[in-house]
């Protein structure tokens, strides 16, 4: 089977595995995750606060569609153990690689919410062999002073644009991360600049938003993929920041309509290789409602 040989399997099948937690040794800490599925790897990296439980909408059914689904609870997140302190962006970018070697995950796809596509995009920088593609979901990265400012007002506002179902998941994921924790981490993420990465990341990038994040909005989106050599941005009709929870169908389609696209082309063969992504119309996440640029 070659490595971009998808292997569908039922859903059900795809469910039951991702509902088991699994632990791996990455440096020394012991690091849960869920994975499910077989296929080109998809490494899942959920935004600050959460853990692997928050995918629990996009692994099966990406999964179910061909892929090899992992998702981490990143260090001091979800039922990994803490490190000191808040985890910087490359603290996390090292943790990514780390975990992808320690599952075998090989030249992997890498699918980052909200903090975490920060993480995402310095890997891709600094180690381009590891990453097939990238998605890019409500990324944050606002190079502007007051970024925390911003981005708190955004979250506020956010909370009241959310389907009701989400709260108790984000409340039990901020309590058990903890207070210091959640503010180290994302004041490490603001002093990152993220922008400063672009022009070294080669591979493929799809950056989705929702028309309704104030967290992530749409200029911001829109900054990340003009500035990215191989980008492209997709806008989901009525996502807000939680887009991977409140928009899961349509945020599927697209990963998987994207990846269909860079499988196609077989771009994994050498970080030097990629081609630029072909006009709009070759991605084609089959919703009218959406939109890409």
């Amino acid at each position: 089977m070659s490595a971009s040989a998808r292997v569908p399997i039922p859903f059900p099948d795809a469910a039951a595995g991702w509902s088991v937690a699994r632990r791996v040794d990455v440096g020394g800490i012991s690091v849960r995750f869920r994975e499910a599925g077989r296929g080109p790897a998809i490494v899942l990296a959920h935004g600050l606060g959460m853990s692997a439980d928050y995918w629990w909408r996009n692994g099966p059914a990406l999964a179910a569609s061909g892929f090899r689904v992992l998702a981490p609870d990143f260090p001091g997140f979800g039922s990994t153990g803490r490190p000191a302190g808040g985890l910087s962006v490359p603290d996390q970018a090292r943790f990514l690689a780390g975990f992808s070697d320690a599952v075998q995950a090989g030249p992997a796809t890498y699918v980052g919410h909200s903090l975490s596509c920060q993480a995402a995009l310095h890997l891709a920088a600094e180690q381009p062999a590891r990453v097939r593609a990238l998605v890019l979901a409500s990324p944050t990265g606002d190079p502007r002073p007051g970024r925390m400012a911003r981005e708190a007002w955004g979250f506020f506002l956010d909370a009241f644009r959310e389907p009701p179902s989400i709260i108790p998941v984000v409340a039990s994921a901020y309590l058990r991360t903890g207070v210091r924790h959640y503010l180290g981490t994302w004041l490490a993420g603001a002093r990152h600049d993220v922008f400063a990465l672009l022009l070294r990341v080669r591979a493929p990038t799809l950056v989705l938003v929702g028309d309704r994040d104030p967290v992530a909005p749409i200029p911001l989106a829109r900054a990340l993929a003009d500035g990215l050599p191989n980008g492209r941005l997709g806008i989901i009709h009525g996502g807000a920041h939680a887009l991977i929870y409140d928009r899961p169908e349509r945020f599927n389609r697209w990963v998987r309509a994207f990846l269909t696209r860079v499988l196609a082309s077989d771009e994994v063969a050498s970080p030097d290789s990629f081609a630029p992504l072909a006009a709009a119309a070759s991605i084609d996440p089959g919703d009218a409602v959406d939109a890409i640029d």
